[in-house]
């Protein structure tokens, strides 16, 4: 029997190392790169958008197979296409998106949104809205589109494999990595196993993922940074504000011009309204409150900005409730220059308002991979950053493209790896500068550079410009 035994694994070996030099010989003659062999097998940490749109590039640009996607909600939430708030792409994101989506991808895009115009400022106290117009058409040949989240996330999600998206997975609470059978086995913040060896770990699970203070840090678990909470702790910094969104299903009222955004400033920058349509019939809404009162809008603000800062810390991208709800509709009702915003957040479920603190990630870089190339950064999870471009989106695009096009150029994962880390770093250093001098500009009522030529004049063919 032993003899028997020892026949058969012998003979499943060689058939197994003749079906491994027929697929390298397929490989060579399909014009797959050593780094796209080198990666087949990758497993995404995160169903966003940065993930999904990460997945279908390697798959369908790099050639990488067997990709899979680990979401930590459930079949039914991950297919909900009212989930989230909206994205706004740009040229440059929707470069990237035409790049590994293809031309088809791109006019479903940019149908299922709306593509916008301009923007309105409104001054308040019965001024007539300043109308600011969006040359990106003009400039890039493509427009600025700003669709549902959920909508987006679905048009992703199309582009892969059926089946390459695990749900319901722990893709939310892998925390690092460690090292076995030649790959990386994901592993919770106690160090327990989830998932499968992988010959490369894409993490794209936001802002608050433990992989980037490990990549920074050199290291391959949140233990050795003294737990989860304490690594994200010293890689995030607080914008002091908090910001609340939703996209309610009701038009905006006649009189407000079409496809365009609107805003609302109020002196001294203590409260932001933003609103705008997101595709036909929907609307997408946001306020951002200040945590520091002390202008023109502590009245409104006062006792709100504290609770708000309170829950935002509690629950993250946790949803509202009725009372918070109400809250919102309090304060901006206050003026009837709000009253628009207000009829919107009355309209929305409140299950689906998302309730999120301003932060970013306190550095970029210098690299977006672990020493060892077993673990890669992309979208927030690399470089998140302030969000007054509202850049997320593009830049989680831009990620996938250019990840993609190295593993299709390169000789090796490492070489691949360490050409994306070097054009992503510089790139978002440069934005997250720009992002930083214009955000605190604009929240003070300074006239703003116009930096949106630069942001969207990126295309995949070229690096970044010093």
């Amino acid at each position: 029997l032993a003899t028997a035994a020892a026949a058969a694994a012998t003979a499943a070996y060689i058939l197994y190392k003749k079906t491994a030099r027929k697929k390298r010989l397929n490989d060579v003659a399909s014009g797959r790169s050593r780094a796209s062999r080198e990666a087949d097998g990758v497993v995404v940490v995160g169903g966003g958008l940065a993930g999904l749109a990460t997945a279908a590039a390697l798959t369908r640009v790099a050639g990488v197979q067997r990709v899979t996607v680990l979401e930590c909600s459930s079949a039914a939430a991950f297919a909900d296409e009212e989930a989230g708030a909206a994205a706004q792409l740009g040229p440059n994101g929707l470069r990237a998106l035409r790049f590994f989506g293809g031309e088809q991808t791109l006019a479903a895009v940019r149908s299922a949104g709306t593509e916008l115009a301009g923007m309105a400022i409104h001054p308040g106290g019965g001024a007539a809205a300043m109308l600011i117009p969006d040359s990106a058409q003009a400039d890039t040949g493509l427009p600025q589109v700003l669709v549902r989240w959920g909508v987006l996330r679905s048009a992703l999600a199309d582009l892969l494999p059926e089946g390459a998206v695990v749900t319901p997975e722990t893709g939310s609470y892998i925390a690092g990595y460690q090292l076995a059978e030649g790959g990386a086995l994901p592993v919770s913040a106690s160090g327990a196993p989830q998932g499968v060896i992988s010959p490369l770990l894409v993490a794209a699970n936001g802002l608050r993922s433990t992989f980037r203070p490990i990549v920074l840090a050199g290291v391959k678990n949140v233990q050795e940074l003294g737990g989860a909470e304490a690594a994200v702790r010293s890689s995030v910094k607080d914008g002091g504000r908090t910001n609340i969104k939703a996209v309610v299903r009701q038009p905006l009222p006649d009189g407000f011009a079409a496809n365009h955004t609107h805003a609302y400033f109020a002196p001294g920058g203590g409260l932001a309204v933003f609103a705008g349509s997101a595709g036909d019939g929907w609307t997408y809404w946001a306020v951002s409150i200040a945590d520091k009162l002390g202008d023109a809008a502590a009245p409104l603000l006062a006792g709100t900005s504290s609770s708000l800062h309170q829950a935002a810390q509690a629950g993250g991208l946790s949803c509202c409730n009725m009372a918070l709800r109400q809250t919102l509709a309090n304060i901006v009702s206050e003026g009837k220059d709000l009253q628009f915003v207000a009829d919107l957040i009355g309209a929305t479920a409140p299950a689906r308002i998302l309730l999120q603190r301003s932060e970013e990630a306190v550095v970029v870089g210098p690299a977006l991979s672990s020493g060892d190339d077993r673990v890669v950064l992309v979208g927030d999870a690399a470089h998140g950053m302030s969000p007054a471009y509202g850049q997320a989106a593009n830049f989680a695009m831009e990620d996938a493209a250019v990840l993609a096009r190295c593993v299709r150029d390169a000789d090796s994962l490492s070489e691949a790896l360490q050409a994306y880390g070097d054009e992503r770093v510089a790139r978002c250093r440069e934005m997250a500068a720009r992002s930083a001098e214009r955000a605190a500009k604009a929240m003070r009522g300074e006239r703003t550079e116009d930096v949106s030529k630069w942001i969207f004049e990126w295309d995949i063919g070229q690096t970044p410009r010093d």
